[in-house]
């Protein structure tokens, strides 16, 4: 029996290796005004989401109080005072990174049948919010 020569295998687990990292590939979507990004599951997303955190004037970031567990699929809605929706998503991770014009806004994280609302003002520095729901 004939073994594989190596010079063949290497460039077809390279090439996998391509493939994978593209379906992996994070993207920033819009809405409006508003850019933002969601992820945070998996060493790869997180480190990805490391390297843009800074890139966003509101970093957000969802958990389970007490726990150490942090949740993903948190429906995300940000207005003003006056009730213009700026964001409607849903979170694909514990974390959502989002660039807002200076402002003040109401961001309100769903979980299931929890709902938190926060306020927050953007300025020049970055601001970040943590949304905790208590243990089921």
């Amino acid at each position: 029996m004939k073994k594989p020569s190596l010079l063949l295998i290497l460039p077809c687990i390279l090439l996998s290796h391509l493939t994978f990292a593209e379906d992996f590939a994070m993207q920033a979507h819009s809405q409006g005004d508003v850019t933002f990004i969601s992820g945070g599951v998996g060493i790869e997303e997180q480190n990805t989401l490391r390297a843009m955190q800074m890139d966003y004037n509101l970093n957000l970031l969802f958990s389970v109080q007490g726990t150490g567990k942090y949740l993903s699929n948190v429906k995300v809605i940000i207005t003003n005072s006056q009730g213009t929706v700026f964001l409607d998503t849903v979170a694909n991770g514990p974390k959502l990174f989002a660039n807002l014009k200076p402002g003040h806004y109401i961001v309100t994280a769903n979980q299931g049948d929890r709902v938190v609302r926060k306020t927050v003002t953007i300025g020049a520095h970055r601001s970040s919010l943590y949304f905790t729901w208590p243990q089921n």
